[in-house]
């Protein structure tokens, strides 16, 4: 969301209360343009300083200033005010922020080729990430180290990096998993598979759209790439015009320069070499500047191959003996220590996440199979939350529901302490850390919840006081940890899995890997049990009035039947009501077979409303309809029959063409003893009877019965 200027200076008065709400004022101007970016930060900064908030809000102030910078190209103002902030905060003992600064020195230094410092820097983040269980920030510095592979073209090993954030529990934003995403599809590009690329890119580019839009160009881009290695050069262009006008619209110079390099190769493919030259000089100057040694080595082969094109060879050796400098460059960095030292660190990563999925997969495989065996929804959730509580070690355990049309939640479980407890629907349109894991699919994983709301929505203090009149927790106190799982069915969100405790820093990773893997678990055994409520509803209730169907019909009455007979009581009856809308062909016939079809709604909602809960109702066959109550006198039956003949006479259909459409029912009965008489011969006696109904001017009822009351 863009943050207007003239709004700044209300949200920085909001610092006064909490001067972690920088993180949040920050992320607002994110979506803001460059320029207009610097003079926020500026105006920040003046704010801080006169309000003594040096300590915390100004080092978040400088490291975010800094990524303008990096996505402006210039790399070494960027990694200088990382450098500030990181000082700042690790003299104050901000983990989170000595953290983030870590992951920005990564990117910082791999485009500048200092590998060495970004390594260093790697390393001793993904340590203390790991000491104080950071997961987020884990991720980010692990994704970055694979950027590193990727500037000096060692794609298998960023491919390797980057599958095992993958094979995580989801603890990093949206805009990381647009980046990861894009990172695979580039690395299976240059390996060789452009159908898996296409298949990473296309993900980036729907997550991207939806939640990030500023980071749509650089995807764009790749697509085009990915095209353009296919052979599908049509396409590719397509997506180059498209990612070169949004990045020029959005000040975004970093994304611009990429895809200006990247469409130059498509037009030396073409033999376009002027084009070639044309779009490469544009971007020769900002990328000598920004001393990014991968894209300078692509620049300068490919201007020396689009002048050799034009004829002009003095020119295209000239460049070639660059590139051929930069080669070397990047083969001395390859073969260096530092990068041994990361080669060694990725692997010995990959040996520890093999092991910990092996395990959980182990530990989990038991209660997946009584899971997905069930096929009743309140024993699914009850297999589940026992599960969680042999587990985690969790005060709470919650589950809702997620109802996209009304965009709410609906709690189907929620235990405290042991407690079960009543909770009611939540709505995503409320900041919550519910609404949030709904939003944008994201699991959330909180050691503190009151040091990490401002990530998630703005106003902590609006936010207890909502819990607190709702009274969801037992305890008067809220949750300090916190982890929201999404339960995401083919795409979709179809609901949220929640453990909290009271206690800070209560959960870890592998408590959220434990919520994920039961999520998977939990969303295709709830689809199990849709599907067989579903096809059970189908095999018993007719699919167009929703009353039961002829088969189910018949079962459940002689069922009914058979109970009153077995009761050794002679004066047991059983009431069977035969009911046909009257004139129904020519309903059909004038205002066609979809206003009959409602006309038959209609009458099956109108005579489930007359009867009793008792009675049972179903469609015996075409617009006839059948009803049986059992162990009433005569009176009540003809009661009730009446009271079906009058409300459907009284209620009012209007045609699509807004005419009426007047309805009525005939209706034969027979009231009998159990006792000496068959289901069958009831159902004829008041067959007979409707018989006389339609004979007999129709819209009337009929009853037979043996002169009993």
């Amino acid at each position: 969301m863009k943050m207007l200027l003239e709004e700044l200076d209300k949200e920085l008065g909001k610092l006064k209360d909490d001067e972690n709400y920088i993180i949040k004022i920050c992320e607002k101007l994110r979506g803001t343009d460059s320029k207009a970016a610097l003079e926020a930060y500026e105006a920040a900064t003046q704010f801080v300083r006169e309000h003594h908030m040096l300590t915390c809000a100004y080092p978040w102030i400088l490291y975010n200033k800094g990524w303008v910078y990096f996505d402006s190209t210039d790399f070494k103002t960027a990694t200088a005010l990382y450098e500030e902030a990181y000082h700042i905060f690790k003299e104050n003992n901000n983990i989170d922020g000595q953290l983030a600064t870590s992951s920005a020195f990564v990117s910082g230094y791999s485009v500048q080729q200092k590998l060495s410092q970004a390594i260093e820097h790697g390393m001793e983040g993904i340590e203390l990430a790991e000491k104080v269980g950071n997961y987020e920030r884990l991720t980010q510095i692990k994704g970055n180290l694979a950027a590193l592979y990727m500037e000096i073209d060692e794609y298998e090993k960023a491919k390797e990096l980057l599958d095992q954030i993958v094979n995580i529990p989801r603890v990093y934003s949206n805009a990381f998993q647009v980046a990861c995403y894009t990172n695979q599809a580039e690395c299976c590009n240059h390996l060789g598979d452009p159908e898996q690329a296409i298949v990473y890119i296309t993900k980036a580019l729907e997550l991207a759209e939806e939640y990030i839009p500023k980071m749509v160009p650089n995807v764009l881009k790749e697509m085009a790439h990915i095209y353009a290695t296919k052979g599908c050069y049509g396409t590719a262009e397509e997506y180059f015009v498209k990612s070169v006008e949004m990045a020029k619209a959005g000040g975004a110079q970093l994304y611009l320069q990429d895809a200006l390099m990247y469409w130059a190769e498509l037009d030396l493919v073409q033999g376009r070499y002027k084009e070639t030259v044309d779009k490469l000089q544009r971007v020769e100057k900002g990328i000598e500047k920004a001393k990014s040694t991968r894209n300078l080595n692509k620049v300068y082969l490919n201007l020396g191959k689009g002048y050799k094109g034009l004829g002009n060879y003095e020119q295209a050796y000239a460049y070639l003996e660059k590139h051929m400098a930069l080669e070397k460059q990047m083969q001395a960095i390859r073969s260096a220590e530092s990068m041994e030292m990361l080669n060694r660190k990725r692997e010995e990563e990959e040996g520890k996440n093999y092991k910990f999925l092996y395990t959980q997969t182990e530990a989990l495989n038991g209660v997946g199979q009584k899971i997905l065996s069930n096929l009743d929804k309140e024993s699914i959730f009850s297999i589940v939350a026992k599960e969680i509580q042999d587990l985690i070690q969790a005060d709470i355990i919650q589950i809702g529901i997620y109802n996209e049309e009304e965009g709410i939640l609906h709690n189907e479980l929620s235990i405290e302490k042991g407690q079960r407890l009543v909770v009611g629907p939540k709505s995503i349109l409320d900041d919550s850390f519910w609404a949030y894991s709904v939003k944008h699919k994201q699991d959330i994983l909180i050691k503190d919840t009151e040091k990490e709301y401002s990530r998630y929505f703005e106003d902590f203090k609006e936010y207890l006081e909502k819990i607190r009149k709702k009274k969801e927790y037992v305890v008067e106190t809220v949750p300090y940890s916190l982890i929201f799982v999404p339960i995401i069915m083919k795409e979709k969100v179809v609901g949220v899995i929640s453990t909290q405790a009271y206690k800070k820093d209560s959960f870890n990773l592998k408590d959220l890997s434990t919520l994920k893997t039961l999520s998977n678990y939990l969303a295709i055994g709830l689809e199990n049990a849709r599907l067989y409520m579903k096809v059970e509803y189908a095999s018993k209730y007719d699919a167009l009035t929703k009353v039961f169907n002829r088969k189910e019909l018949f079962e459940g009455t002689i069922q009914m039947y058979e109970q009153l007979k077995e009761s050794n009581n002679a004066n047991r009856t059983l009431c069977i009501l035969m009911i046909d809308v009257d004139n129904f062909k020519r309903i059909n016939d004038v205002y066609g077979h979809q206003e009959g079809d409602r006309v038959l709604e209609r009458v099956a909602d109108l005579i489930q409303a007359s009867i009793g809960e008792k009675d049972r109702v179903g469609r015996y066959g075409g617009e006839e309809f059948m009803v049986g109550i059992p162990d009433e006198t005569l009176e009540q039956c003809m009661q009730k029959a009446e009271k079906i003949r009058i409300n459907v006479e009284k209620a009012v259909i209007t045609s699509a063409l807004g005419t009426s459409i007047p309805i009525t029912v005939s209706i034969g009965g027979a009231n009998l003893h159990t006792e000496g008489h068959t289901l069958e011969q009831m159902i004829n006696y008041a067959d007979k009877e409707l018989f006389k109904a339609k004979h007999s001017g129709k819209n009337i009822v009929c009853v037979y019965h043996q002169g009993f009351l």
